[in-house]
């Protein structure tokens, strides 16, 4: 059945704009179904698929962008009508091979490599993409620019730079503003006239009242905060009148004639100290008119307590007002800001040098970063040589349609490039994008492009604003839940769109049914002083309570059989571990998640989890390069003494320390090796003897191999000689701990080989990164597919799950950019604090002020649309977590609920801005959002939420709930022990067992076809020979897969390749050429090539690959037949297939119940209408060209076997109850194709 496209959806798929058009495709909107569909019916109007640039956010949205196009030009073959149209499609899928769909990163490194000579580039270039390589040549060229500025500061000013924004302790500070200002440069079209330009947002002419600065920046912020108490005490008056309290009436009246006049005073035409005056002595009522209680109803007292609460919070706002912006008089700020504009001046100055130096490095090592290729990509599309311009004029005719995936998050650079690209004449820019999910302004994408388009569009008639509401993702409730809170704190103001109209979620979902559980559940942590206690007797801190308390949620769900909506089958089932994702801001939490799940048994995938040097292998191994740079270490010394590497137990430390009290730890072992055996000798301190000296060999060997061979080798040299990379394997999770010693091994290679040398300098560069609270990521190893993944936010985008876990919404918003010395905005520069030498003290500039205000408002709304992000991800069911903090003497829940009781006190449906923009966490906007719901508080008089639908309930859990859970689980696994007696016949019983089949006990239950190609006498019987000589796989106990790490470069050896090498190289050809083409050398050659420079295929391989063997392929019967009908062709299988093991092994012949699961991957097989399913197999194998025949023969009889479990598989995969006979052999050697 054809899909029924919504009005919007069909609009953007089908109407030719005359102009650009932008769609904003709310979550859940199919945008990517419509951006597909939008390329088809382009199309099919005849425009060649290699004419779009799609560009996409990220490399797996341009995967499922291109599979997309291939499957529905695929489908289109098989629908063409006459053998023209088919012929049309089939090249369109053949340009689609070469087609613009990636990202703008592979965009331009694609138009830098092709057009490099445009502007004198050296094409041998590589991406720099390690942040520790990328750290490590950003901090030695800091270091050289530095070095120089000090050697060269005649004036000083370099000196009161440093000053400026450093510490007694270091000069960090310098490095991250300068660091900063180079990245935020760099996102701007011209980032040196940028820089350049900074200066000028200090320059004040004249009065300060009426500076641009003032006026334009200071101005707006002012007033709006007169606007928010103006509105609370409007709210507040019509409170009074409503209750009949006339002399409250009358205060409130005249504080809003004098906040009126304040409104008017700050925007005349008055002196900035005029001005300050009249915000620091404004004058409120004394006090709140004195009413005896007698004269009150319960209504009417409990009217003027809200009253009077309100009015005293708020008054802190202007308050604040005075404080932020009105601090000084107008010389001091005038001195201050002149003095702040000469090291704006000297720290652009020194920022120019920097990006010289940098670029000169980054040129020296042939290595760039990718937005120095988007410069280059701008450099040669804008150049004015006549190549530049035919370049630019080429792309502009050529393309017919620039689509943008996720428009939201590009930035200034990339949109100059793709409008360099657009037709000047036909404006051909398609845009999707959705603001409400713009997230990576950390990453410096700029939304306000997609906003500014957003406002202008529909007023515009030569673009076209397209809005797509409709939710196809999720069931109603999270719909409901998402447009209840964001209804209710998002606006224009703070969020920077209003969630109103089309911005609010259409439940489109029709096909979930009504009566599955998606109730939105908040379940919050009670923190209060007792502390909770696991199993093992270990207390647990706040963080880690609440991940105990989502671990047994999520075990409850699983117990309980919580039924999860399958739209594919259409069906309900029970929940599995794969269903649920656990969403955070941060990845602080992921270390404990990873180990109170695993205490719980529950199986998680956590992405890229960055607490590489937190793993107790790397700290080890960190350690231990530490001490053999420096022994005299304590920390490092004691770890390392205390790993499984040597072994030492804490009497045993404590008893080498007695015997040294004084100095530092190594000497104590040092003169305890020597001094040993002065006195009396015990059977323990002979112990700690033979560790001792054990240690001080193998450390003192590690030395000297250190000053011979370079740090790989050094690392690599430590697994070996005291087997920890072996030890590791053996502890739980130890593929991963295995993985995360490869990577050390890996990056200390890669840091030598980008020119940095030594062990010194390598520990010195691990403990910058952790001084700087930086950290890598864990080495990924193969997950289970069936596991609760952890993502943050930022890494869920574009996802979705049955079962969403929002955790830790009650952690705060991350406000270290609000407290730095300095803060940037990509319009005003930058705005610093300015160190007064005379004062000792640090005084904010008002520009520094005035982009805090911005900064502080965006930083908002981005949280905001996080949140957006993290509800929408949820197909069926969200829960959100947090801690109730206990700060009072009244209890948590009670804290909590009071503070969301404040948005009672309105009755607009969007939340006071004071309020919001108070907002120090996600809970912060839920709570206040919920708690005018019906559901919540059925005795607030307000109708505005009265008929939403909204199904949710709140749980405050305390220390109690989780011990009661955590003891019963305790409880219930010592009765399961307890119940189970001690039989002692029993016990003999199983001690003199005697297994029937031990040959089973050696022989996988999990064989690949691989395994098992032996010579067979029938082909009817695929029996092995023999256990016994199978002797490689009946050991095996798993997969037929290399479960070893490759060996370090340094100790392969260079040798020609193997013929597995180019057996394997010839199968990867096979399975990639495209068969929608006749198949000649040039093809073969041409995608040779690709795959070269692609990393698939080393050069040395691809010359060894027989093409002439390749091409004959497509000369035999069969290869015409997949030529005439590529549609057909169905390659590289993967099968799986039970069989009875009597069939594969002899020994199993008498037993009729042993099983086996095979696994394999059949090479091809061809769907023919008459003859059934035709198998092919490719072989590379070796034909004495003396004796062909017979070798040829022993080759058919060698894989008559295997080939006969492809055609069961098949049989069983295709549900065939006729056995398949077509099978064929293609040996590669000889060109021949033999029938089997």
């Amino acid at each position: 059945m054809s899909r029924q496209w919504t009005p919007g959806q069909t609009q953007a798929i089908n109407e030719d704009f005359q102009g650009n058009a932008l769609v904003s495709a709310s979550a859940g909107s199919g945008k990517t179904s419509v951006l597909t569909q939008r390329v088809m019916r382009k199309v099919n109007d005849g425009i060649d698929v290699d004419r779009l640039l799609i560009v996409t956010f990220t490399n797996a949205a341009a995967k499922e962008m291109r599979d997309r196009i291939n499957a529905a030009l695929h489908d289109a073959v098989n629908e063409a009508h006459n053998p023209e149209q088919k012929q049309f499609y089939l090249q369109q899928i053949r340009k689609l091979t070469t087609a613009h769909i990636e990202t703008m990163d592979a965009f331009c490194q694609w138009l830098v490599k092709k057009y490099y000579y445009v502007i004198g580039l050296d094409p041998d270039f590589r991406i720099l993409t390690d942040r520790s390589e990328l750290g490590m040549i950003r901090d030695n060229v800091w270091s050289d620019v530095r070095e120089d500025l000090y050697a060269n500061d005649q004036d000083g000013s370099f000196a009161a730079l440093t000053r400026n924004f450093s510490n007694d302790r270091n000069d960090d500070g310098l490095t991250d503003v300068l660091m900063q200002l180079y990245d935020f440069a760099n996102v701007n079209e011209n980032p040196e006239q940028w820089l350049n330009q900074l200066v000028d947002f200090y320059q004040i002419d004249g009065n300060l009242s009426h500076s641009k600065l003032y006026r334009q920046y200071l101005l707006p912020a002012i007033q709006n905060k007169i606007e928010q108490l103006l509105s609370t005490w409007e709210q507040m008056l019509d409170k009074a009148n409503e209750a009949g309290i006339a002399k409250i009436v009358e205060l409130l009246e005249k504080e809003i004639k004098r906040l009126q006049d304040l409104k008017t005073t700050v925007a005349d035409d008055l002196s900035w100290n005029d001005i300050r005056q009249s915000i620091v002595d404004f004058q409120w009522e004394k006090r709140m008119p004195t009413i005896s209680k007698k004269d009150l109803d319960d209504d009417q007292l409990e009217v003027k307590k809200q009253i009077t609460d309100i009015r005293k919070n708020s008054k802190l706002i202007l308050k604040k007002v005075a404080d932020d912006y009105f601090f000084a008089d107008e010389k001091d700020n005038i001195d201050t800001i002149e003095a702040a504009q000469k090291l704006v001046k000297k720290l652009t100055e020194v920022v120019q040098t920097f990006r010289e130096k940098y670029a000169i490095a980054k040129k020296k090592k042939h290595a760039y970063e990718f937005i120095d290729i988007e410069h280059f990509a701008l450099h040669i599309l804008t150049s004015d040589s006549d190549e530049g311009q035919n370049i630019r004029h080429d792309f502009q005719q050529y393309l017919n349609e620039i689509m943008v995936d996720e428009y939201q998050d590009n930035n200034h650079l990339q949109d100059a490039i793709l409008t360099a690209i657009k037709n000047p004449e036909q404006e051909n820019m398609f845009m999707v994008g959705d603001v409400k999910q713009s997230i990576y302004r950390f990453r410096l994408a700029d939304p306000q492009m997609f906003m500014d388009k957003f406002a202008k569009y529909p007023q515009d008639e030569n673009n076209t604003l397209i809005t797509l509401p409709d939710n196809f993702r999720s069931v109603k409730n999270v719909d409901d839940f998402t447009n209840l809170v964001f209804s209710q704190i998002m606006d224009q103001n703070l969020g920077e769109i209003d969630y109103t109209g089309d911005a609010n979620l259409k439940f489109g979902a029709l096909d979930y049914p009504d009566d599955i559980d998606s109730t939105t559940e908040i379940m919050l942590y009670k923190d209060d002083e007792q502390d909770l206690v696991t199993e093992n007797g270990d207390q647990m801190d706040n963080e880690q309570q609440q991940i105990e308390m989502v671990a047994e949620k999520i075990d409850k769900l699983i117990q309980d059989h919580f039924q999860i909506y399958d739209r594919k089958k259409q069906m309900t089932r029970d929940i599995q571990y794969g269903d649920i994702a656990i969403l955070s801001s941060t990845k602080r939490n992921n270390f404990d998640i990873s180990n109170l799940f695993a205490d719980h048994q529950i199986p998680v995938t956590i992405d890229g989890s960055e607490s590489y040097f937190k793993t107790t292998e790397v700290q080890i191994m960190i350690s231990l390069l530490q001490i053999i740079d420096n022994p005299f270490q304590d920390i490092p010394l004691a770890a390392v003494l205390r790993s499984p590497i040597v072994g030492m137990d804490e009497n045993q430390m404590a008893y080498l320390r007695i015997t040294q009290r004084m100095g530092n730890y190594f000497q104590s072992v040092l003169d305890f090796k020597q001094h040993y055996g002065d006195h009396e000798t015990t059977e323990f301190g002979n112990i700690v003897l033979q560790k001792v000296e054990l240690f001080l060999t193998q450390l003192q060997d590690f030395k000297d191999y250190s000053v011979k061979h370079s740090l790989a080798e050094l690392i690599w040299y430590i697994y070996d000689q005291t087997g920890f990379l072996d030890y590791v394997g053996g502890m739980p999770a130890g593929k991963k701990c295995q993985a995360n010693l490869h990577a050390l091994y890996q990056r200390a290679e890669e840091y030598e080989r980008n020119g940095f040398k030594g062990l010194f300098a390598f520990v010195q560069f691990v403990k910058r990164l952790q001084g700087r609270d930086e950290d890598l990521a864990e080495a990924s190893v193969e997950t289970n597919s069936d596991a609760v993944s952890v993502k943050t936010i930022h890494g869920s985008k574009g996802l979705e799950y049955p079962v969403i876990f929002l955790l830790d919404a009650t952690h705060g918003f991350n406000r270290m950019d609000m407290r730095n010395s300095f803060n940037l905005d990509d319009d005003l520069g930058i705005g610093i604090q300015y160190y007064n030498s005379k004062r000792h003290e640090k005084v904010p500039t008002l520009q520094y002020r005035a982009i805090s205000n911005l900064a502080e408002k965006r930083m908002l709304a981005e949280e905001m649309r996080k949140l957006y992000v993290a509800l929408t991800r949820a197909k069926q069911k969200l829960i959100i977590t947090g801690i109730a903090k206990h700060t009072s003497k009244t209890d948590s829940e009670t804290q909590m609920i009071e503070s969301w009781n404040k948005a009672t006190q309105s009755d607009a449906l969007v939340l006071q801005e004071s309020l919001r923009s108070g907002a120090n966490n996600f809970m912060d906007w839920i709570g206040p959002a919920l708690v005018r719901h019906p559901l919540f508080n059925q005795d607030h008089d307000t109708d505005l939420l009265n008929n939403d639908e909204t199904d949710f309930k709140i749980e405050f859990l305390s220390k109690d709930d989780l011990q009661q859970t955590i003891i019963a689980g305790k409880t219930e696994s010592e009765n399961e022990l307890k119940t189970e007696s001690v039989n002692p016949e029993a016990i003999k019983k199983i001690m003199e067992f005697k297994y029937q089949y031990p040959d089973a006990t050696r022989t996988t239950a999990y064989q690949s076809v691989s395994e098992i190609k032996r010579q067979f006498d029938d082909p009817d019987n695929i029996e092995l020979a023999s256990v016994s000589d199978a002797h490689n796989l009946v050991l095996k106990n798993t997969r037929y897969n290399s479960d070893t790490f490759a060996q370090p470069k340094f100790m392969q050896s260079v040798a020609a390749p193997s013929p597995s090498d180019i057996g394997t190289a010839t199968h990867l050809v096979l399975q990639k050429i495209d068969v929608y083409q006749p198949v000649d050398n040039n093809v073969v050659q041409e995608l040779i090539a690709k795959l070269v420079n692609e990393k698939l295929l080393t050069p040395e391989v691809a010359k060894k690959i027989d093409t002439d063997a390749i091409v004959a392929f497509y000369q035999t019967d069969i290869g015409q037949q997949i030529l005439a009908h590529p549609e057909r062709l169905h390659r590289e299988v993967p099968f799986s297939l039970i069989i009875n093991a009597n069939q594969l092994f002899s020994e199993f012949k008498n037993d009729s119940e042993q099983k086996l699961l095979v696994h394999g991957i059949i090479d091809g097989y061809l769907d023919d209408s008459d003859k059934g399913p035709i198998i092919f197999d490719y072989k590379t194998s070796f034909v004495n060209p003396e004796n062909p025949e017979t070798d040829i023969e022993k080759i058919k009889t060698q894989y008559e076997g295997q080939i006969n479990i492809y055609a069961k598989a098949l049989q069983d995969i295709l549900g065939r109850k006729d056995k398949i006979t077509e099978k064929y052999l293609y040996l590669l050697s000889t060109h021949s194709l033999l029938p089997i």
